[in-house]
């Protein structure tokens, strides 16, 4: 399967897909991996090479992010930050030079804090509590957990209409509580998942990471979601877990008997109308050129360097988008995997 992307071919090649409940995944390898070597979140702060604080002048919308290495650091779009005064999630992927400071795009996942507190990693990860806590800081630390697939798909549709995204974040937390009957004490979207971890990790051993694996298309309830891919194995195991937890988050809230197949001709329209998109360049910020995109299907967004794709999100927003009457249907992907 090929896509375009700002004249740009990537080849995908769709694996055996996997099942559990009603959720359904399908791994994807690309077929022409990036060899750029970046930093990531996590492993930058771990070894001490990367910071997050707030700004000077504190806002919700942006933190600081300083790379004191000597590659260029990644940062993902939805992935979460915790601590200082309110939890974060990034509102683009971004590429942030060797030896840079900058300014980075955020949204506040914990409407009711705005204080320095002390780690959520000691208040909230009831498998590492720490009694005495931690003094207060404005440095963030990596969270477990991303954004949960309705608040990253909130959050592309207002960003690709040029909106300020952070009421829609909110907005979709907000409903996520309602729906998993699960009320944080501050809104904190990470306390609904570190309350559902045991039966997010029940979902996680029933889906094995492929050797090669740089991302997946999801499918809930018999509906495509949403694909996400990274530009080679090594930077999309570290955020395996964290985008799976996203939607199955999603497939644990929104239960449903109905369990259409997916057909040759609905997945094969999803992947191909990327190519068809309507793309939009973001500010020019950092190494590479993200953009935001739109079709029949939905809304997205993509990080290029060069001609490597480093990170592409793509959410699904219609339901139902394709007449089932006119394509063959099947049980599940497997069902055709063979003939793709």
């Amino acid at each position: 399967m090929e896509i375009v992307i700002d004249g740009i071919d990537v080849s995908l090649e769709l694996l055996e897909s996997q099942r559990y409940r009603n959720m359904e995944v399908i791994p994807v390898r690309l077929n022409n991996n990036g060899n750029k070597d970046y930093l990531t979140l996590r492993r930058g702060m771990s070894a001490g090479f990367v910071e997050v604080i707030e700004c000077e002048v504190s806002t919700v919308g942006a933190v600081l992010a300083r790379n004191k290495s000597d590659i260029p650091l990644v940062l993902i779009d939805g992935d979460e930050i915790v601590g200082a005064k309110q939890n974060r999630i990034m509102n683009r992927s971004l590429i942030i030079p060797p030896k840079t400071t900058m300014t980075v795009s955020v949204s506040c996942t914990e409407q009711g804090r705005w204080h320095y507190g002390r780690s959520r990693r000691d208040i909230y990860d009831i498998e590492h509590i720490n009694p005495n806590g931690r003094e207060f800081s404005e440095n963030f630390e990596a969270s477990d957990f991303a954004a949960d697939f309705s608040t990253r798909k909130a959050k592309s549709e207002n960003l690709f209409q040029n909106i300020d995204c952070q009421s829609s974040v909110w907005n979709s937390i907000s409903e996520l509580e309602n729906k998993t009957a699960f009320r944080s004490r501050t809104g904190a979207l990470n306390d609904n998942y570190v309350h559902h971890r045991a039966i997010h990790n029940d979902h996680l051993r029933h889906f094995k990471l492929e050797f090669g694996q740089c991302g997946a298309i999801f499918i809930i309830n018999g509906q495509i979601k949403g694909l996400e891919l990274f530009y080679n194995p090594l930077v999309y195991q570290e955020y395996h877990e964290k985008i799976y937890r996203s939607y199955i988050m999603e497939a644990i809230s929104n239960r449903s008997s109905y369990r259409s197949g997916i057909s040759y001709n609905q997945l094969k329209s999803f992947l191909k109308e990327i190519s068809n998109a309507e793309f939009r360049y973001s500010e020019n910020k950092g190494i590479g050129r993200h953009m935001n995109f739109s079709n029949i299907y939905g809304t997205g967004s993509v990080l290029m360097d060069g001609r490597n794709l480093v990170h592409l999100n793509y959410f699904n927003s219609r339901n139902p988008y394709v007449d089932y009457t006119k394509h063959k249907r099947y049980g599940s992907f497997r069902d055709f995997a063979d003939d793709y």
